[in-house]
């Protein structure tokens, strides 16, 4: 029995001493400072970025119409040749509108010779009706007739004379001719297209927007634009935003918006044609900001740890807007509070930190 004593006291004292050094390992673990890093709360902005696909294109198209209807009888250019405003593109074979034109010319003399005949005739009945009564009164002479038919071969004249004067037609602008629609011999109506003219100078790109982010973009907006084809990056400016969402591709339900972004500079290496893809950069307000990594969650309730002194504080916080980096505190922080973002995982309220 006193064998069976001692050894159940014995049990007691290495019982004791075991509780003994878990609760001074356990004291020890709660006064050791454990290592963290910290970044600072700021104020700043989350930097947004939305991209586009899109082409090259000049700044500025001209189409050339043909002012009158002709046979070209000459082509003075061809595409890719380089014309300066007023330059002849082409002349039109008016010997037809000149023959035309002579015809109408003498029918208006006809005319008016005929008029000037039908008054004397007029004139001469009357005298010869005074003679032989002198109470005779002159009969209204109706030349309505003859007015008509000179005013009608007047506004042929005029025609035919703008004809003439379009007998070249001229570039209105200058450029490249990027297309040449017209060949010697050829027939022209008035109206038709004959060449378009590219003002190579300013460069703009035709892209696309998707739903989601035509809302963000806006006229004037700074824009960059790459391309695998050059190596330079090109600063420029939405232009143009389409008030209406197409389909882009008849097989797809997504609906994009169309938008024009102008060059603010050109280069050798840019040309017409290349496909190209457009950066945005998309404003933003002034946000209290932490790095997305000192914000940590229990469930629903978002929290950061603060170091206060040599403490690390459990704080609740509100998160707003989250960029690739950083992310928004709306409520339980304020500027210059420091933050663990790194060790955290072993941290509890209360706890003493060194930072790194």
């Amino acid at each position: 029995m006193k064998w069976l004593k001692k050894k159940r006291f014995w049990f007691a004292v290495i019982g004791l001493a075991v509780i003994a050094f878990i609760a001074a390992h356990m004291l020890n673990a709660m006064n050791r400072e454990i290592e963290v890093q910290v970044a600072v709360v700021e104020t700043g902005k989350i930097i947004e970025q939305i991209y586009a696909n899109g082409k090259l294109e000049p700044a500025e198209t001209t189409r050339v119409y043909a002012p009158a209807s002709g046979v070209v009888e000459e082509v003075k250019v061809k595409p890719g040749d380089t014309v300066e405003e007023g330059q002849v593109l082409l002349t039109l074979d008016m010997k037809q509108v000149r023959d035309q034109l002579e015809k109408e010319r003498i029918n208006l003399e006809l005319v008016e010779a005929e008029r000037l005949a039908a008054r004397k005739q007029h004139f001469e009945r009357f005298r010869q009706a005074r003679l032989a009564n002198p109470d005779a009164e002159p009969e209204e002479l109706d030349l309505t007739a003859y007015d008509l038919r000179i005013r009608a071969i007047q506004l042929t004249i005029e025609s035919l004379e703008k004809q003439l004067a379009n007998r070249q037609v001229l570039a209105p602008a200058g450029g490249v001719v990027t297309k040449f629609a017209v060949n010697a011999g050829q027939m022209l109506a008035e109206g038709s297209e004959v060449a378009v003219i590219a003002d190579v100078n300013r460069l703009k790109v035709v892209a696309h927007l998707n739903e989601l982010d035509a809302g963000k973009a806006e006229p004037g907006m700074k824009a960059v634009v790459t391309g695998e084809a050059f190596s330079g990056r090109y600063e420029g400016s939405i232009s143009y935003l389409a008030p209406v969402a197409e389909a882009i591709d008849p097989s797809s339900r997504d609906a994009a918006v169309e938008m024009e972004v102008i060059l603010d500079q050109t280069s050798p290496e840019l040309r017409p044609g290349y496909n190209v893809t457009v950066e945005l950069e998309i404003p933003d307000q002034d946000r209290l900001l932490a790095p997305i990594e000192a914000v940590r969650y229990d469930g629903e309730q978002s929290y950061v740890y603060k170091v206060q002194g040599d403490v690390a504080v459990k704080v609740p916080v509100t998160t707003g807007k989250e960029g690739d980096e950083l992310i928004e505190l709306v409520t339980g922080a304020a500027e210059g509070d420091r933050v663990v973002v790194a060790g955290g995982e072993r941290l509890r309220d209360g706890a003493r930190v060194k930072v790194k």
